[in-house]
């Protein structure tokens, strides 16, 4: 296992040390949840600098890394929801989006084909991870703010779902024709 796919696999292994602190019903506990989603979700970008800067881009890290995001900013929409008044509908249209789109993957990998990331679903994953980040910092009450991060990760996330699925439906139509 190269170092890229070792960083995504740490991810993963990161989820359930970060639910474990985001429980904890402390701010202490608060911020180190906090702080361990943010370093979690800043490895994202260390294994695909690595991957692409040494060349060692492989199926299993296409695959799995996009999969390691959606487990760790599932995770933390479902502690939203169950401790920080985050809307249960938000966090639902972000989750089906998360799961369409791995099935979708899925579906292509299965056929032999890749489905990597888009800018377009970079950008969403960047904005989820900051409207997250803001939810999970221990505030007093909610602000406009978080407000705003989330209606910009809504729209992010309904957007990049919409160009995957418009994606594979011309190649579908391309491969028909």
């Amino acid at each position: 296992m190269n170092a890229p796919n070792s960083i995504t696999v740490l991810r993963v292994l990161l989820v359930p040390i970060f639910v474990a602190f985001a429980y904890g019903h402390t701010r202490g506990s608060a911020l180190a949840a906090f702080t361990v989603f943010i370093v979690a979700s800043l490895s994202d970008f260390v294994d695909g600098y690595l991957a692409r800067k040494y060349e060692i881009e492989t199926r299993f890290g296409r695959f799995v890394d996009p999969l390691a995001d959606k487990l760790l900013v599932g995770a933390a929409l479902y502690v939203l929801v169950d401790t920080r008044g985050f809307p249960l509908w938000a966090a639902v249209v972000i989750a089906v989006r998360e799961v369409a789109v791995q099935v979708l993957r899925t579906r292509i990998v299965a056929t032999g084909r890749d489905l990597p990331a888009s800018k377009t679903a970079k950008l969403k994953t960047i904005i989820q991870i900051c409207m997250v980040g803001w939810w999970l910092l221990p505030w007093e009450e909610l602000n406009p703010v978080h407000w705003i991060w989330l209606g910009a990760a809504i729209v992010a996330t309904l957007y990049s779902g919409a160009e995957y699925f418009n994606g594979y439906r011309r190649e579908v139509v391309a491969r028909e024709s």
